[in-house]
């Protein structure tokens, strides 16, 4: 048994931030400058004022999170790396520049911590199918021991495929359940491709005790064993493996090829052609070949689907199971004669942002599921810091964008929406729907179109004066904008203003509910509610399934006494939701 190795580090938790990052980088004056505390820190504070991390204390030297979000580039190849100690700010760096010469990688200056291609292709990729064939190529590209991290075993090691190996194994089984997170802290201290094996009996063995464990007491107790004991031979604490599990549980997942199943990392069924392709056919670089990892890693590994032959089949593959979801042939995007490999695999990563749109109607149609309600409450409790049933384990590692996910499952549970289920939401949503993102500026976090009228959605976590400065402007300006759009349908426009507690400058901002356009007044409905009212909105929609048009009638109530002051009128709407969970 090794020492544990993950991806990424765990400050950058969630790597579906690091596209973020990178554009944060690109755009300073730090790409190739990003030597030293002073630089690191610049880093931190460009992140932080980019929203990709918060800088909580500003007090201490915080120098350390610009030094561990440019480590996770490094180590993915998204970035060049520094190896000599005595290279200073704007020189160039041995290595690089024989990489340069040796294998012609184009783009670079040679100097520590700049941009790769790889980084480049990450930056430019706006779908979150290309963004997961960007994560893909540079998880496969990196290896363990490498010049970059050469204190981690003495032959060459591929984590991804090691993980997909395991996952492949696993679906072979009886008991064919995927990688839970403890399961994992047993494959990330592996270092050899011929473990899998032993690894699969150690799971095996590890779930006969967990299963015969009696109560979720007696469960977590044998997961707390087995990470002690692996913790103990790998010369780190439990908790920090753990850590490291959850890592490793979120960097695959955002090459697309693995899934969540309830709690577990599974192989995505739709994706284990490609998976199996990439067992085949992929090759690890000796670890004495320090030139041609840097270039794979630099670049990004090649994929099956660069063979033009390999891309060809899979869209036709996917083609088959358009239509046999009742696509038609003529809706469905065409490969014509004189196109190049990277066109070909433009038209594939179409057929497949088509195909999980499809995907994407199927889970809107389940969340009016009684357990899927279920989950949608617990997710809203969680983040209004109420008690979560013993039933759910919920995780919430970025709350903005869990508050938007959850809000937009609570109104396709509702029903009938006339607009698409994508069309509904401003934010990304990953292979499995989870949040990618929050939604970004410019527009609302939600529009959801009904028959009788349009709701435009705006949630915040934001509390106190400071919420009115943040929101007041861009709700009203997000409702009139809709408002517009729709007067020619005669369709009235709605707006939600969702937050944690609703301010009494914010309820006046939208009480008096105007919006200029030059010298014209036009007035909007926006009703404020705070998460706690819409939690029990949810849990009578539960335990009594209303429609959209009892929600207008609720909003409709809600506007009357607008009249009264901010603080009156909020106590009004309480009283009108009180009347409609009753």
């Amino acid at each position: 048994m090794g020492s544990a190795w993950h991806f990424g580090n765990t400050t950058v938790r969630n790597p579906q931030r690091i596209r973020d990052g990178l554009i944060v980088l690109q755009n300073s004056t730090l790409n190739g400058n990003l030597i030293g505390k002073p630089q690191e820190l610049l880093f931190a504070e460009a992140l932080d004022n980019a929203g990709v991390v918060v800088i909580a204390n500003r007090d201490r030297d915080y120098s350390d999170l610009g030094r561990k979000w440019r480590a996770c580039f490094s180590q993915l190849g998204f970035i060049t790396h520094k190896f000599s100690r005595s290279v200073g700010t704007n020189e160039v760096d041995g290595v690089i520049r024989e990489v340069q010469a040796d294998y012609n990688t184009s783009g670079l200056s040679g100097k520590p911590y700049e941009i790769t291609a790889s980084g480049r292709r990450m930056i430019n990729a706006e779908s979150v199918q290309q963004q997961n064939e960007c994560m893909l190529r540079a998880l496969l590209a990196y290896q363990i021991p490498s010049a970059i991290e050469p204190r981690n075993g003495d032959s060459p090691f591929s984590p991804l495929v090691f993980i997909l190996q395991v996952l492949v194994k696993l679906t072979t089984l009886q008991d064919s359940r995927g990688l839970s997170k403890t399961e994992m802290a047993l494959v990330q201290v592996c270092r050899y491709h011929n473990e899998v094996e032993q690894v699969i009996t150690q799971i095996n063995n590890f779930r006969d005790n967990y299963d015969q464990a009696v109560g979720r007491v007696g469960k977590r107790q044998q997961e707390r064993l087995l990470l002690e004991h692996i913790a103990s031979s790998a010369g780190v604490s439990w908790e920090s493996l753990r850590d490291y599990a959850d890592v490793n549980f979120r960097y695959p997942r955002l090459t697309g090829l693995v899934s969540l199943q309830g709690k577990r990392l599974v192989i995505n069924p739709t994706k284990l052609p490609v998976v199996n392709a990439i067992l085949r056919s992929h090759r690890l670089i000796d670890i004495d070949n320090q030139n041609a990892y840097l270039t794979r890693l630099w670049k990004g590994a090649e994929l099956p689907t660069d063979n033009e032959a390999n891309a060809l089949e899979e869209i036709e593959r996917y083609k088959n199971i358009l239509l046999d979801a009742g696509f038609q042939i003529d809706s469905l995007p065409t490969v014509s004669t004189d196109m190049q490999v990277a066109e070909i695999n433009l038209v594939r990563m179409k057929y497949e942002e088509i195909y999980q749109l499809h995907l994407e109607e199927r889970f809107a149609a389940d969340q009016s599921n009684t357990s899927q309600v279920k989950e949608i409450i617990a997710y809203l409790r969680k983040l209004d810091n109420q008690a979560v049933g013993d039933e759910f384990d919920i995780e919430i590692d970025d709350a903005p964008s869990f508050f938007e996910w959850a809000v937009w499952r609570a109104f396709l549970a509702v029903n009938n929406l006339v607009n698409k289920p994508h069309e509904a939401r401003r934010f990304k949503v990953d292979q499995d729907f989870f949040p990618i993102s929050c939604a970004s500026g410019g527009g609302a976090d939600m529009i959801f179109e009904f028959e009788d009228f349009v709701l435009v959605v705006e949630v915040t976590l934001t509390t106190s004066s400071r919420q009115e400065a943040a929101e007041g402007e861009p709700v009203r300006r997000h409702v009139a904008k809709e408002k517009l759009k729709y007067q020619a349908q005669d369709k009235p426009v709605y707006g939600l203003f969702l937050a944690r507690s609703i301010d009494n400058n914010t309820a006046e901002t939208f009480r008096i509910g105007v919006w200029y356009r030059g010298d014209e007044p036009d007035f909007i409905n926006i009703v404020p509610l705070t998460l706690a009212h819409f939690i029990l909105i949810m849990e009578k929609f539960e335990s009594n399934r209303f429609e959209n048009r009892h929600f207008r009638s609720l909003l409709d109530g809600c506007l009357i006494p607008r009249n009264a002051h901010a603080p009156a009128w909020k106590r009004e709407i309480e009283k009108n939701v009180a009347s409609f969970v009753s």
